[in-house]
């Protein structure tokens, strides 16, 4: 009957300390500006992890601090375009002020990555809906949409999410009827129906096949 007190004891006693491994991050990183200087990718490596680790935990601060610095680094070499750099500006962006994270996000999204530059289109359509510009919302989710398709295949479940998102923001500023938002809606209507959702799929297409009121 004590094994599974003792066993909760055993794990809290192990668990590591969060200000502890905080500092092994920025330990790891100070050692690399040493070892090697400033601006090598060694030591962007190391600014990354302390940046990745900190925004996991929360300080945003310090994850904009540490991320920014992987990137100047990363924009040396690899270059400005390469996809570690853009996953960096992705990551940055994530922690920064939506006025500084807009740019970060649109330079993230041309990102050869199709998760990288999806995640980057599909924050940047959360970003532009906020502002009010629903038009600019839709056109980074529709290419939000696109790279979904070729990551995770026209059934995963990003592209769902996407197509539930497009298809509400045509009702409201396209109508229920307009093609563009019986598109979306059919393409929905199928991907309940490829992933074993029949009566989510029927109840879809009646809306689709209903007659507009008079």
């Amino acid at each position: 009957m004590l094994i599974a007190p003792m066993a909760v004891a055993l794990g809290l006693a192990f668990q590591p300390d969060a200000a502890g491994v905080r500092h092994v991050f920025e330990d790891a990183l100070a050692r690399r500006e040493r070892e090697f200087g400033a601006t090598d990718p060694r030591t962007a490596q190391a600014a990354r992890d302390l940046g990745l680790y900190l925004r996991a935990h929360g300080d945003a601060s310090g994850a904009r601090r540490a991320l920014a610095q992987a990137l100047r680094i990363d924009d040396v070499s690899p270059g400005p375009s390469a996809p570690q750099t853009l996953e960096d500006a992705e990551a940055l962006a994530g922690v920064s002020t939506p006025a500084a994270a807009e740019p970060l996000f649109r330079r993230a999204a041309e990102s050869s990555d199709p998760v990288v530059a999806g995640e980057a289109l599909s924050a940047l359509g959360g970003l532009r809906k906020a502002a009010g510009d629903l038009a600019g919302a839709m056109a980074c989710f529709r290419r939000a949409l696109g790279k979904a398709e070729q990551a995770d295949g026209p059934e995963g479940t990003p592209v769902e999410l996407l197509l539930n998102i497009l298809l509400t923001l045509d009702r409201q500023t396209l109508g229920p009827r307009h093609e563009q938002t019986l598109s979306d809606a059919r393409r929905l209507a199928g991907l309940y129906r490829a992933t074993g959702r029949p009566r989510d799929a029927a109840a879809l297409e009646q809306q689709i096949n209903a007659r507009p009121a008079r």
